[in-house]
């Protein structure tokens, strides 16, 4: 009965905790195996492009050299003169010389270019540059290209051959680019060194194998070991090329062992490149999570067996306890516990574990209320310190009582009606968000009511974009950025003045400024005022209340910033996140 209650209790916890790991190891395998299949097919078009455009660049050599050979009628008629063996003038040699030096140029700065070969139908000689001059075909080793012209009715086409550059000299596997020349019967052939060549294309791609074919499913190159995978579907591609020679072919092929992912693009003179990137991506992604889920299980074996084996093993303790109750009380001998007095100590503890968690819990809500609360009566008393209610209603009465005397609005009434809309501004909900456009208004009368008492003493400028105006915002709080700058920076100036307010948005927080040319502090006065405006009791009650009730808002980043230089002016600043 243990052995059988110790097993079905293990098989119980080792499947609630096993089968939550293997449905996420699944999720998670498939989900990565997608990613993976979606990277393989985005590498294969990133670098089946790669691959082109490479050979674009071997192409483009290839065509510079015949626009260089056959664009200019003069120095084709100069090459036919100097391939005939006598008929050549002084000027014909300057520019076949300078022909040569373009083939030496050439072949010393593309490694991979081996030789440019110039023919003409009728004439016994070639111009080479291998050779640097003009060779007769009789004392020439390399003669399979010209074959293949002969035979060839394609304008431009490429090949794969093997070249003997000397006669004493193993053939050198080549790619041979032919272009038919325009004005005479003849051919410009550039041969590319396939070794070098395979490495121009690779450059820059994570392929595992390339090939290049031509429009009939012959192999000119290859970048891969053996040509396996590419004989294996040579059908399937010729066939496409046939279909849509001018279209994309992207698929997954397999060389009977292996799944490719292949990517088919044309690739110029009547030839495709082939871009593959195995699958066997998938098996490196899968392998490291089969190892991770077998550790996993095997370590939840182990924690299941521990716990089937601890709950076992109590249970059993207290069914002993029972059963040596019983036996004892069989043979007259009565214990002083009993199974109740034990059951009922449990609901005790666990009654007090519950309770003491409420008390806890209790506790710690009201300690947060009273917190909120205190928070709440300190930007209420910092509000009530700016605008006590009873002027509102005494600056209406002195409003009226002007009209009364004057007939019509003055100036005083202006002034009146300015003050009366910021206190009662400054009345509002104080908890209560309001827009930054509000904000900026109430300033603007603040500035207005200033206006009246210091003239041409100072200039304020806004700059701020108009889209920010319906962002939330706290009252009250640029007015005495705004005050402290005029009272304590521009005031003492013997002229007039300039403030600026600034506001702007960047990256995730929302910026404020207020800066002024006036007198300025050294740094120790504003060490002496950052200190003042962060105690709880300051002589500086309009800064240390801004301060305040942004910190409680927005949180200590939010604190204010202070940059200033003595007789150039200050800058105070502080920033709110955007997402508030």
């Amino acid at each position: 009965m243990r052995k059988r209650n110790f097993i079905r209790r293990f098989l119980y916890y080792a499947g609630i905790i096993a089968l939550p790991i293997i449905l996420a190891f699944t999720i998670y395998g498939g989900f990565m195996i997608r990613e993976k299949q979606i990277e393989i097919e985005e590498n294969a078009i990133k670098s089946a492009y790669a691959l082109r455009d490479n050979f674009s660049l071997v192409l483009d050599n290839a065509e510079t050299q015949y626009d260089i050979l056959c664009s200019n009628p003069r120095l084709s008629i100069s090459l036919r003169h100097y391939l005939s063996h006598g008929k050549a003038s002084y000027l014909d040699s300057v520019l076949v010389n300078s022909i040569l030096s373009n083939f030496a140029s050439l072949t010393n700065n593309a490694s991979y270019v081996a030789s440019v070969y110039y023919y003409l139908e009728g004439y016994d000689s070639i111009l080479t540059s291998n050779m640097g001059s003009v060779v007769k075909l009789s004392q020439f080793s390399d003669l399979k290209w010209l074959d293949s012209y002969h035979a060839s009715e394609e304008n431009q086409w490429i090949e794969s051959r093997n070249m003997h550059q000397f006669s004493y000299s193993e053939p050198v596997q080549v790619v041979t680019i032919y272009r038919k020349l325009d004005m005479f019967k003849g051919v410009v052939a550039v041969n590319f060194y396939a070794d070098s060549l395979r490495q121009v294309l690779n450059a820059g791609s994570d392929l595992d194998q390339f090939f290049l074919m031509d429009k009939d499913g012959n192999l000119l190159l290859t970048g891969a070991e053996d040509d396996g995978f590419f004989e294996y579907n040579r059908d399937t591609l010729t066939a496409a090329i046939q279909a849509s020679p001018n279209e994309l072919l992207e698929t997954w092929l397999s060389d009977g062992h292996s799944a490719y992912y292949t990517r088919l693009v044309p690739a110029g003179y009547n030839t495709y490149l082939l871009a593959c990137i195995n699958s066997s991506s998938y098996y490196q992604t899968i392998y490291p999570l089969i190892i991770q889920l077998i550790l996993v299980l095997g370590a939840v074996c182990g924690i299941a067996l521990w716990i089937a084996y601890t709950i076992t093993r109590k249970n059993f303790q207290q069914i002993d306890y029972f059963i040596n109750v019983f036996s004892d009380a069989e043979k007259g001998i009565y214990s002083s516990q009993k199974p109740g007095f034990v059951k009922d100590e449990y609901d005790i503890i666990l009654n007090n574990i519950v309770q003491l968690f409420v008390n806890k819990s209790f506790l710690q809500n009201r300690l947060a209320l009273k917190e909120q609360q205190q928070k709440l009566a300190e930007m209420t008393a910092l509000q009530l310190q700016i605008s006590p209610h009873f002027l509102f209603n005494t600056l209406q009465t002195l409003d009226f009582k002007a009209l009364e005397y004057t007939g019509s609005p003055t100036a005083v009434n202006r002034i009146i009606e300015a003050l009366s809309d910021l206190l009662k501004y400054s009345l509002e909900k104080p908890t209560s968000l309001v827009t930054l456009g509000n904000e900026i208004d109430s300033l603007k009368k603040y500035d207005c009511i200033q206006r009246y008492r210091y003239e041409d003493k100072y200039i304020l400028y806004y700059e701020y974009d108009e889209e920010i105006r319906d962002l939330p915002f706290m009252r009250l709080i640029l007015q005495p950025l705004i005050e402290n700058s005029l009272y304590h920076g521009i005031k003492p100036l013997e002229g007039t003045g300039f403030i600026k307010l600034k506001i702007f948005s960047k990256r995730e927080f929302l910026h404020f400024s207020v800066i002024d040319t006036g007198v300025g502090m050294t740094k120790q006065e504003v060490k002496d005022l950052l200190l003042k405006i962060n105690q709880a009791k300051s002589e500086r009650i309009g800064l240390t209340n801004v301060n305040n009730r942004l910190i409680m808002q927005y949180g200590e980043n939010s604190k204010l910033r202070i940059l200033s230089k003595k007789g150039l002016g200050t800058c105070i600043s502080f920033r709110i996140p955007l997402s508030s």
